[in-house]
């Protein structure tokens, strides 16, 4: 005879793995300040928001330093065209262009001082939206893809901004050095990282040691100090088209019958009688199942309805954060996207003329390694604004997907509310003119290219 097999099985029981609020926190609450925030504590751009970090005075302290040494470079500048305008053009576009850049720096960083605490209210409102609106492993995955995004473009942001910032330092002493090499060179040939003008000889020394040292720090601060609030700014930007993603993926997956889903396990214990052996043989194995645990169509009805309300709140609440972005943002970005434009066209016409009159690369190098930095600055803002906006017009696609086709009149009447509320794309717009697209990246390089062509044909005619 062959062996006779028993299987018996324990009730189902239904688990649920959710992971606790202060295991979130504990993971979630410093990345949402993002990449750079104790630099920006220590250059006083951030306070937290129980006045930590050495209180009022030592937080104002620092602040001070921090737009005194990026105001340093413009004073030079500005010494330097009005008492002793030098007479080359690209000279002259050289300290304008520096002047120019410098001040929107200190614009930017004194503007991101005073909207401290709009930019700590959106960080509390993205919190709470992180905290209360989470359907899943994929929401945080989501979540967790944009953050390491910012944590690149930190990387990729310091890794165009400190050769730069090198080079700017070095080159005077390397294009010395290469003139001295061709001929007998004096003092008379030195120079700084940026022009400057003082009623003493500033070849002397210790004057030029002073002054090199003093340049070399404004330049280091103002370069960190404007890579921390860039990245900032992305940050927030990256964080709310996470939210978007999050909205548009809970949006798409309401569907009848979904109410509730976890994990069934039960045990097998397989009885074996051996008649050779005289007795049974006992195996048990564990299995899982995936179950639903469905219920009657009123409650699914009901159900939907409370996602539906649970995800438009969620949506109220981006178009909250976009209204709080575009406050801290408005003023401080217009003025960059416009000091950009400018800039990118000085650095192409005095690197392109200084190659054309002398072919020496060591005086044109620093001109030629700001272009990434500016390229970058003014891709990184568009693009970024221009991936709210595409996450933003996926909603009513999402919203359409879903299952509103089984549901009541209740639901469909308030879906197509939602959707017509979200039929309007969520967008940053700085100046009250300019938005944060592709389109705009392409407008400032067209504006640059203008600017460009203006300057070498006023090149020419001189």
């Amino acid at each position: 005879m062959p062996p006779r097999t028993t299987c018996c099985c324990t009730l189902p029981v239904l688990t649920q793995f959710e992971v606790s609020d202060e295991n979130r926190r504990q993971s979630d609450g410093f990345p949402l300040l993002g990449p750079g925030a104790t630099l920006r504590r220590v250059m006083g751009l951030w306070r937290p928001e129980g006045g930590g970090g050495g209180g009022w005075r030592g937080g104002g302290a620092r602040a001070a330093v921090t737009l005194a040494a990026i105001a340093f470079p413009v004073a030079c500048s500005v010494l330097k065209l009005c008492a002793d305008p030098p007479r080359p053009l690209e000279e002259v576009t050289l300290c304008g262009f520096v002047a120019c850049m410098d001040f929107g720096f200190l614009i930017k960083a004194a503007l991101f001082i005073k909207q401290r605490g709009t930019m700590r209210q959106l960080v509390r409102l993205l919190w709470e939206t992180r905290e209360k609106y989470t359907n899943g492993q994929n929401n945080e995955r989501a979540r967790a893809r944009y953050q390491k995004l910012v944590r690149r473009m930190y990387v990729y942001m310091q890794a165009v901004v400190v050769p730069a910032l090198a080079c700017w330092v070095w080159s005077p002493l390397l294009s010395r050095a290469v003139l001295t090499s061709r001929q007998n060179a004096t003092d008379a040939s030195r120079q700084l990282p940026v022009h400057v003008w003082l009623p003493a000889d500033v070849n002397r020394s210790p004057t030029y040691e002073a002054l090199f040292a003093a340049q070399s720090f404004s330049l280091m601060v103002l370069s960190q100090a404007t890579v921390c609030m860039d990245v900032f700014f992305v940050h927030l930007m990256l964080m709310v088209a996470a939210e978007l993603e999050v909205l548009n993926n809970n949006v798409s997956t309401m569907q009848r019958g979904n109410v509730q889903r976890g994990r069934s396990t039960y045990v097998e214990t397989t009885v074996i009688q051996d008649e050779n052996n005289g007795g049974p043989t006992f195996t048990s194995s564990d299995h899982c199942l995936g179950v639903a645990v469905t219920s009657s169509q009123r409650d699914q009805n009901e159900h939907m309805y409370v996602e539906l309300v649970k995800n438009v709140r969620h949506h109220q609440a981006v178009l909250s954060s976009v209204n709080l972005l575009q406050k801290a943002m408005n003023p401080s970005i217009f003025i960059l996207l416009f000091i950009n434009m400018a800039n990118l066209c000085g650095t192409v016409f005095v690197a392109a003329v200084l190659l054309q009159r002398d072919g020496n690369i060591t005086k044109a190098l620093k001109e030629l390694m700001l272009i990434p930095c500016v390229l970058y600055e003014t891709g990184m803002y568009c693009i970024c604004g221009h991936m709210i906006i595409n996450q933003s017009e996926k909603l009513v696609m999402s919203a359409f997907s879903c299952g509103w086709t089984d549901c009541d009149r209740r639901f469909k009447r308030s879906l197509l509310i939602f959707m017509m509320a979200a039929m309007r794309p969520l967008e940053i717009t700085v100046g009250k003119m300019c938005k944060l697209s592709k389109q705009m990246l392409l407008q400032v390089l067209n504006g640059s290219y203008a600017l460009l062509n203006m300057l070498y044909h006023f090149h020419r005619t001189l």
